[in-house]
């Protein structure tokens, strides 16, 4: 599949989909490792089409807590990623290791899917979506016209022009927010003015946006960086946006011990002052929503468990009538 976004520099291919701008000569790939410069035809897209994970999950595993509560999701993962965190939990698929086996599912037959499992809404996730740029374009769409709902999960780091095309076909989006200095961004292969831009763009267009922060030993856990981060989260997108804090495990490269509990439960205290909606993932019994206004126990969850107990249709509070940014629709 010919790429979209990239022109020709003398004899090599300028990507233009994300902030890298990958210089790629003849023959060669880009950083991502899913877009290859085909001699004499320019650059493809590899893996158009191409999944190594489909599952039934529910939304709230994404995570997403606000967004469509309680329902399953059918989730898709590719291969490939535009980062290079030494502490990346799907490593196999991010790094495309050769034992992962793929298979293609056109956008009809994602349609079909969707229909068969009765699924109201359609994830790219599981690696970072937004490098299968072309298969968005073709399959979010045609999702959104069958009335079937468009999910991002991602790191956000994508030019502004390819997101502006996408983000009119997006639902929702859970975007990893990896740290808050751009040194960390840089040593992670991202760059953190990017992300803000993209968490922007989606708030602006109406995209229901949660942000995930994986508080990684030795990496992101320098809590004076976090509360700038809330502090940002707060002023510039909203304090009703939901912060997911999770807790690190060693993977991949990287051994330190997992994040601790109470360093955890310090950083959702810090959170708190500053946005409305703030939980703890991989982190048992933390995970239930209630009303800033009232205090009232809006959604209460165990495991994947979700019970409903006090929100009205349009996502407020019965109880005062405060708004829960919560899409039951």
């Amino acid at each position: 599949m010919r790429a979209l976004y990239w022109h020709w520099e003398d004899e090599n291919v300028r990507c233009d989909l994300c902030p890298h701008g990958c210089l790629i000569p003849s023959g060669k790939r880009g950083l991502c490792r899913v877009r290859e410069h085909v001699p004499n035809e320019g650059l493809e897209a590899l893996t158009y089409g191409m999944f190594s994970s489909v599952a039934m999950d529910p939304m709230e595993k994404k995570p997403l807590y606000h967004f469509l509560p309680g329902k399953p999701v059918l989730s898709l993962g590719s291969v490939g990623c535009n980062m290079s965190c030494p502490f990346c939990q799907n490593w196999h698929i991010s790094t495309w290791v050769s034992q992962i086996e793929m298979s293609y599912i056109g956008v009809d037959e994602l349609i079909s899917l969707a229909k068969k499992y009765r699924s109201g809404a359609v994830a790219f996730t599981y690696n970072e979506p937004l490098i299968c740029f072309e298969y968005l374009s073709d399959a979010m769409p045609a999702l959104k016209k069958e009335g079937i709902r468009t999910v991002l999960v991602t790191n956000g780091l994508i030019n502004s022009s390819p997101l502006k095309d996408l983000l009119p076909h997006v639902n929702a989006a859970n975007v990893d927010l990896k740290a808050f200095d751009e040194s960390t961004y840089r040593k992670l292969g991202g760059d953190l003015k990017i992300v803000q831009s993209t968490l922007k763009s989606m708030v602006s267009c109406n995209v229901h946006v949660e942000i995930t922060h994986l508080l990684v030993t030795g990496i992101n856990d320098d809590l004076s960086k976090f509360e700038k981060m809330c502090s940002w989260i707060a002023g510039e997108l909203g304090k009703g946006v939901p912060l997911h804090i999770s807790r690190y495990f060693p993977a991949y490269k990287w051994n330190k011990p997992p994040t601790d509990i109470l360093l955890l439960k310090k950083a959702k205290e810090i959170a708190l002052r500053y946005l409305n909606f703030v939980y703890l993932g991989n982190v048992p019994d933390d995970c239930d929503t209630h009303c800033p206004g009232c205090g009232k126990l809006a959604i209460k969850r165990s495991g994947y468990d979700v019970k409903l107990l006090a929100v009205n249709p349009d996502g407020t509070c019965p109880g005062c009538g405060s708004d829960l940014g919560i899409v039951l629709f």
